[in-house]
């Protein structure tokens, strides 16, 4: 059984046959979208073809410095991550390769290493890509003001910032031993919108506990799904959508035990500055569900090694505060660290 959608047409601005952008419409249709999570459609297409090809070069013997020299022009976060080609994979660790990019990233990349952003350019199709992403952010514009309604604050509007993730969920054997291609988790952020080159996505039906398949697409749409910033800033009205990833194992996809390859596109909203305050918007009667004056910084704190734990990118710091945290006060997932802190 698989999980129906609404769409939103971002492109002919009409929201099930809406003919306008009727952005109080849309923030309804948001507030009432089942588990977090709808369809966009008519968004800038992603170029699987280029997005293919940096990915498969980066993951080659020819390619994996160039890999090595983005990490290190950007030290703040890793910038190509593969944990299971250098041996930090596991049972919690997913399989897949990431290339991470973002405005930030880029500049910071551009002047601690200028060359290395040319070589990427030269080697792959990259500036092609950076162009689909900026017309993408260029289109969200409209989504945020309907966010902001549903929440029913434009605060949500005053802190923009965005990550561009390429994901490889590369061809393996299907006897090989079992690990998440992405382990189930929310989003941090605002929301997210992915792409998708094939099926895998579940999202988690929270009345029943089942994983629902997420299809069927509606026309080349991205997936749109909220994360706990907005669950906490509605006060629980847009839910953070439960998601993972796993392999397709029907026998359409699967050829002589190869589980094939599948790519996504993923564009994170969300906001940046640590002394955003995260306050939820309580509607009249309603009981409040999360407390106030939690401030973003502290948030992505916590959840940031969770999510470094799940993509094998932790250092060593970070896995003794993650052993501290599980062993001790029993916060082993993101939704575990809003329990603690911040629910009511």
């Amino acid at each position: 059984m698989k999980l129906y959608l609404p769409t939103v047409d971002i492109d002919s601005a009409s929201v099930d046959g809406i003919g306008f952008f009727d952005h109080p419409g849309i923030a309804s249709l948001i507030t009432q979208a089942p588990l977090g999570a709808l369809w966009v459609k008519n968004l800038p297409h992603a170029p699987f073809d280029k997005i293919e090809k940096i990915l498969s070069h980066l993951a080659s013997d020819n390619g994996r410095h160039l890999g090595d020299r983005l990490n290190q022009a950007y030290t703040k976060n890793m910038v190509f991550k593969d944990a299971w080609a250098v041996g930090k994979g596991g049972p919690s660790v997913d399989r897949k390769r990431v290339l991470d990019l973002s405005p930030e990233r880029l500049e910071a990349i551009a002047e601690s290493d200028p060359q290395v952003l040319m070589v990427a350019k030269q080697t792959t199709e990259l500036s092609q890509v950076l162009n689909f992403w900026q017309e993408t952010v260029d289109c969200t514009q409209k989504l945020l003001k309907a966010v902001a309604i549903g929440i029913g604050s434009d605060n949500v509007l005053d802190d923009v910032a965005f990550n561009f993730r390429m994901v490889d969920y590369y061809s393996h054997n299907d006897q090989e031993t079992e690990a998440p291609r992405c382990g189930e988790h929310r989003d941090f952020g605002t929301f997210t919108l992915i792409h998708t080159t094939g099926s895998g996505l579940e999202i988690q039906d929270p009345t029943s506990g089942k994983w629902m398949p997420v299809g069927p697409n509606p026309g080349d749409a991205a997936l749109m799904l909220f994360g706990w910033c907005t669950q906490i800033r509605s006060n629980g009205r847009i839910p953070a959508a439960l998601h993972r990833v796993v392999d397709s194992r029907g026998e359409s996809t699967v050829t002589d035990g190869e589980v094939p390859r599948r790519l996504s596109a993923i564009l994170f909203c969300a906001p940046k500055k640590h002394e955003t305050l995260l306050d939820p918007v309580v509607g009249p009667e309603k009981q409040r569900k999360y407390i106030g004056g939690v401030r973003v910084g502290q948030l992505r704190g916590s959840m940031a090694r969770k999510w470094r734990h799940r993509e094998g990118t932790e250092d060593e710091e970070d896995r003794i505060y993650e052993e501290h945290e599980i062993r001790v006060q029993n916060m082993k997932t993101q939704d575990d660290v809003v329990k603690k802190f911040i629910a009511i």
